[in-house]
């Protein structure tokens, strides 16, 4: 076998791959580089406009998150964000909670008087179909006035109709809610 047959065979494919992949890489970082601040900011309106609509009297918000971390009682919703209403309407509270497919974060707004204006999930990687019946504004509009949860479970919530068959996604809706609440009731 000849010199040049060997590089043409095996070296020669491999220098091309390396630098196609180099290449490849870095307009990948030149394109991220450029794109993740419209990005970065399309996120903070679209959590804005959500913000809005969950607190209809709100006209801005200032970021309260400061300290807030309540924990429903079986630990399974945390409340990661607290943006209060510039005007003083209310508090949108944004929360973690586990569902059937993983992490689900949600908006709940609460006005000024503490009681429930709206309930948005924005993230989830639930099954489509049964466990994002939750997940319908229909099925979250039962949040809205309460100003507070009777039972963390929310088979066992008072005069509240739950999914059956998707137990495990309301249950994570009714725990983010939940701690919503509890923050809201433990200074904001």
């Amino acid at each position: 076998m000849a010199e040049g047959s060997t590089y043409r065979e095996y070296i020669y494919p491999v220098v091309i791959l390396t630098v196609i992949c180099a290449v490849t890489t870095a307009l990948l970082a030149v394109t991220n580089f450029f794109s993740r601040p419209v990005i970065e900011r399309n996120l903070a309106e679209s959590a804005k406009q959500t913000r809005l609509e969950l607190l209809p009297g709100a006209d801005d918000f200032a970021d309260r998150t400061g300290d807030a971390a309540v924990l429903a009682s079986n630990e399974k919703a945390r409340v990661i964000q607290v943006f209060e209403a510039s005007n003083g309407s209310g508090f949108v509270y944004t929360v973690r909670s586990k569902s059937f497919g993983g992490d689900m974060t949600m908006m709940i707004g609460i006005g000024k008087d503490g009681a429930v204006t709206g309930v948005k999930v924005t993230e989830h990687a639930d099954t489509p179909g049964v466990g994002t019946k939750d997940h319908d504004p229909d099925y979250l509009a039962q949040y809205k006035g309460r100003t507070e949860l009777q039972s963390e479970n929310v088979k066992k919530e008072p005069g509240f109709d739950y999914i059956t068959g998707a137990s495990v996604t309301g249950t994570a809706v009714h725990d983010g809610v939940y701690a919503a609440l509890e923050q809201y009731r433990e200074g904001r």
